[in-house]
């Protein structure tokens, strides 16, 4: 056989790589139970049609996995194959459960395993990665015997010196221009040593026979890699009789999503119609889009639905890995270093014990459970309905919905809506998740899709205005009391009024008892503006201890809003004011609530009517004063401002005075040291003069007369010198004093407003 290499493509392996668009499409797994040890000849009269093991549960959960049980009944010793892609094998691995319910044991499973590509190619005897260049070819093969062929003169027969890449300059031909082009250097067996040129009709044959079978074997790998995608994982169960078999594993899966339908009712609880802040009754309708991408049908499986994020990762079991050793040098006198663990903060409720939780007709408690809603439409037809009020009817006619219009009274919309649909569903609470476990199966073909009720309940619901000076804009919301025993999860929610839309927004996990706003539509009609803010800081109390002073002020920051309702009905606008560090409300009204981030203030508005809302806040901080360091005139322009009392000022005079006695006498010691610099320079001056004199008509008369005043100078240094030692002992006592002063100062003065 002989292999030829062409050089008119950039490298004659780059068609290896061509992968097939089918096998990149979404992964699939069926399982199917055949007898051990049996061949499967497709087409051939030895073929045995493989029973299913179908799929008959599957938990979804919110972080992209999927809980797959297959169940089925086994005869005797048999074996159940399950068909996997390659990315699939590794969860399979991870978590795959298989249990026989009638006394069978399942004595092992295997799978079709594939030594890593990378680690096949390195014992083969070409140094060739997964994507090589030509370059990396020909230096594979240097030293191999080939021949060349149509690169002008014939034949040449030899041994591969070096591939070498040249860079040329242009020709006067505009069609043969090249910036770069390649020359192979091959070595005759007689000594000859030619340099050819690779082009377009150049053709390198290899001679060497086993070379020619190790490229062949390099090409195999790479194709086998390419097709090998589907695993078969076989578990053997064996066994007497027939009995049930459950095989389940986790897998990879879109997330499912949860929307929901907010549909408000004619009840009313509050002050009446006319109030600003009564509270409805509103049916709430859960919905899950659910995406079946496995590539296997689910036909009638029980279907659950958690919400949580258990802790799920990728290890690639299915491949084998080749563990690189470490070299360890001898270990001397190790020791263990200990280790502390942070513990975990307490976390208290502002307002006490949460509130208690309403039962709700119809729907179960808080249990184990598996359900389902009911599949085939998102709301029923409503069917012959009565007179209705041109509201409705329009509202209707929006729908698709033609009615009677002499038809008797109609049944509120909500009402009729609320009853066309029944979703059967059970919750489930274990561990920190929750669950929808639909009771009745639920069918959903191979790469489709479906929006499966999941819960129907009625919760308590106020209407308000929302604004926030993070967010100007004012909000139509929702303040929602989750009064039912479900926990609704995080997903997008939806305003039906009346049969109308009134807007939509988003949601995150209300649980039991909890309370939570939902806004979904702009308030054109509410406008809320800064009217003034006020800051203002005064001293509160003055103390001293251990020769410091402390001023503790308080922080008062003043905002007054206006709100204005210009709607013809009226409005509870709900005001947020922002949270900060250290700072606590010192106002009335009191928030109706406080988040992590902000406090909420009710602001009921009549029609037409603006309303001041004052909001407060006081913040305390301290300043300290080193008495030592700070002089008097310092404390005593703070103390005057701070508007301290008269016993303040007397308490302090002490070290007052004593600070000043210190600052008199040094100054009289720089007075003293400044008289003593001066008549030193003084001295220097008229020696260096002497020095000057010697040899001069002059120097004895000058002499005489340098000498009298050195020794003037020298009476006049003696004194300031003691002068300025018993200053120094002065100052020394006075300091003293002072220490002595401060330290005795013990000062606790509340300042009055």
């Amino acid at each position: 056989m002989e292999l030829s290499l062409n050089s008119s493509l950039p490298f004659v392996l780059s068609a290896c790589f061509v992968s097939i668009a089918a096998f990149g499409q979404t992964p699939s797994h069926s399982a199917s139970l055949h007898k051990p040890n049996r061949t499967f000849v497709a087409g051939s009269a030895n073929e045995v049609r493989a029973t299913q093991l179908p799929v008959t549960h599957v938990s979804l959960y919110k972080n992209g996995v999927g809980f797959f049980e297959h169940a089925g009944r086994v005869s005797g010793d048999e074996a159940v194959t399950i068909d996997l892609t390659s990315a699939q094998l590794n969860d399979v691995l991870q978590s795959l459960t298989a249990i026989d319910l009638n006394g069978g044991r399942i004595t092992g499973a295997s799978y079709n395993s594939t030594t890593p590509l990378e680690q096949q190619l390195r014992a083969l005897p070409l140094s060739l990665g997964e994507a090589p260049t030509q370059q990396d070819l020909y230096d594979s093969l240097r030293g191999a015997r080939v021949e060349v062929t149509g690169a002008g003169g014939g034949g040449f027969s030899g041994r591969i010196i070096s591939l070498e890449t040249r860079a040329l300059p242009a020709g006067n031909d505009e069609s043969k221009r090249e910036s770069e082009r390649r020359f192979l250097t091959v070595v005759a067996d007689a000594g000859a040593t030619r340099t050819l040129e690779l082009t377009s009709a150049t053709t390198v044959r290899l001679l060497d026979t086993r070379l020619r079978g190790d490229l062949n074997t390099y090409l195999e790998l790479l194709d086998r890699n390419r097709t090998e995608g589907v695993r078969h994982l076989t578990l053997t169960d064996r066994g007497t009789g027939s009995r049930d078999l459950r095989v389940s594993f986790l897998s990879e899966v879109p997330v499912w999503k949860s929307t929901y339908r907010i549909l408000f009712t004619d009840n009313v609880k509050g002050n009446g119609v006319g109030s600003s802040n009564k509270v409805n009754t509103a049916t709430l309708q859960g919905f899950s889009v659910v995406d079946n991408t496995t590539g296997e049908d689910w036909n009638n499986v029980q279907l659950s639905l958690i919400a949580g994020s258990p802790q799920s990762f990728l290890q690639p079991l299915s491949q084998p890995i080749y563990a690189r050793r470490p070299e360890v040098p001898i270990v001397q006198d190790a020791q263990f270093t200990p280790q502390t663990h942070a513990s975990a903060l307490e976390v208290l409720k502002e307002n006490g014990a949460p509130p208690v939780v309403a039962g709700t007709a119809g729907m179960s408690g808080i249990g184990m459970g598996r359900g389902s809603g009911v599949p085939g439409g998102v709301m029923g037809a409503i069917g012959s309905a009565p007179a209705q009020r041109p509201r409705d009817l329009l509202a209707n006619q929006s729908h698709g919905i033609m009615l009677d219009s002499n038809a008797p009274p109609m049944i509120p919309y909500e009402t009729v809506a609320a009853k066309s649909i029944t979703p059967n569903t059970t919750t489930a609470a274990f561990d920190d998740f929750f669950a929808y476990n639909l009771t009745d199966p639920v069918t959903i073909p191979r790469n489709g899709s479906a929006l499966v009720p999941i819960l129907q309940t009625r919760i308590e619901s106020e209407r308000v205005t929302l604004w926030s000076p993070s967010a100007p804009m004012p909000l139509r919301a929702l303040w929602i009391t989750n009064t039912s025993d479900l926990t609704v999860d995080r997903g997008s929610f939806s305003i039906v009024e009346d049969g109308a839309f009134g807007g939509e927004g988003l949601l995150e996990t209300i649980h039991p008892g909890e309370k939570r706003l939902l806004s979904y539509a702009v308030d054109e009609a509410v406008h809320v503006s800064v009217d003034q803010n006020h800051d203002t800081r005064r001293v509160t109390m003055i103390s001293a201890s251990n020769g410091v002073l402390r001023a503790t002020s308080a922080e008062v920051a003043e905002v007054e809003y206006l709100v204005h309702n210009a709607a013809p009905d009226a409005r509870m606008v709900v005001v947020e004011q922002p949270r900060r560090a250290g700072w606590d409300l010192d106002s009335d009204p009191k928030p109706e609530e406080t988040t992590p981030t902000a406090y909420r203030f009710r602001v009921a508005t009549e029609p037409k009517q603006t309303v001041r809302l004052h909001i407060g806040e006081r913040h305390t901080l301290d300043q300290y004063f080193r008495l030592v360091d700070s002089t008097d005139q310092q404390l005593t322009v703070f103390l005057r401002n701070a508007k301290a009392s008269s016993a303040v000022m007397q308490q302090l005079e002490p070290v007052f005075a004593a600070k000043r006695a210190v600052a008199a006498l040094d100054a009289q010691i720089r007075e003293k040291q400044d008289a003593i610099n001066q008549l030193v320079n003084d001295q220097k001056r008229l020696r260096d003069n002497l020095s000057a004199l010697k040899g001069s008509a002059e120097e004895r008369s000058l002499v005489k007369r340098y000498t009298a005043e050195l020794n003037a100078q020298e009476d006049t240094l003696a004194m300031l010198r003691r002068d300025l030692a018993a200053l120094q002992q002065q100052r020394q006592a006075a300091n003293t004093d002072l220490n002595n002063q401060i330290e005795a100062l013990t000062l606790n003065e509340k300042i009055d407003s």
